[in-house]
């Protein structure tokens, strides 16, 4: 029993002294007021408080920026009409008589027979070229007409001839080629190649000879690579 009444005295010894400590007495520890009350307003209080501006930098102080005044654009406002009419005052100025409208000028090319005959052989190339065959034999037929005995008009014209598939016509003109000039290699070489077209391949190798004799290459070579000359 003695035990128990010393066990509950020092407990409560040692709680009386730890409530000491955590209540210390107030001469010992004063609080401090690290604001002045007085100096310090209250925005909430005191609705109209002036503040000071707030200062610039130091270093805008020492260097201020430069300030360029540039010229204001000016703007050029074009004048459409510089050169106003003059008002008339004067009567109203008469009516041109009436002139009926002049026909419209119609340029008609010249005819075949009004050209020169180096324009007509030129159109006749021409003509041949773009496989106008029709339009080339008139060029042809007038240049015969003028010099019946060029050989090389007469393969021309048969040229036209073999276009317009009439290989008659056109093997005429060849032989009156070669009649005028014996050693005329396109006249023969023409000639072979209308007789191919008709079946003769006998008369066109003899004229594909011929023409390779009297120097045309195109015909040595149709013999080299399809009759094994």
């Amino acid at each position: 029993m003695k035990t128990l009444i010393l066990l509950l005295a020092f407990i409560l010894t040692i709680n009386f002294i730890s409530i000491a400590q955590r209540n210390p007495r107030e001469d010992k520890i004063k609080p401090v007021d690290r604001i002045d009350r007085e100096k310090v307003e209250n925005p909430v209080r005191n609705p109209d408080q002036k503040r000071e501006p707030i200062q610039p930098p130091n270093r805008e102080k020492e260097n201020p920026p430069i300030v360029i005044n540039l010229p204001e654009p000016e703007y050029y406002a074009p004048n459409c009409n510089p050169h106003p009419p003059i008002p008339y005052d004067g009567p109203p100025p008469e009516r041109p008589p009436h002139y009926p409208h002049t026909p419209p000028i119609i340029d008609n090319p010249p005819s075949i027979d009004e050209l020169p005959l180096l324009e007509v052989y030129q159109l006749g190339i021409q003509n041949l070229d773009l496989e106008l065959y029709s339009e080339a034999i008139k060029c042809f037929n007038i240049l015969l007409k003028d010099d019946p005995l060029n050989y090389d008009y007469y393969c021309l014209r048969g040229r036209a001839y073999h276009g317009l598939e009439l290989y008659d016509r056109a093997i005429k003109d060849y032989k009156n080629a070669v009649k005028i000039n014996k050693s005329y290699a396109d006249g023969y070489y023409y000639l072979g190649l209308t007789e191919i077209s008709l079946g003769n391949i006998d008369e066109a190798i003899v004229d594909f000879e011929l023409a390779a004799e009297f120097g045309n290459e195109k015909a040595e070579g149709l013999l080299k690579k399809y009759f094994k000359y």
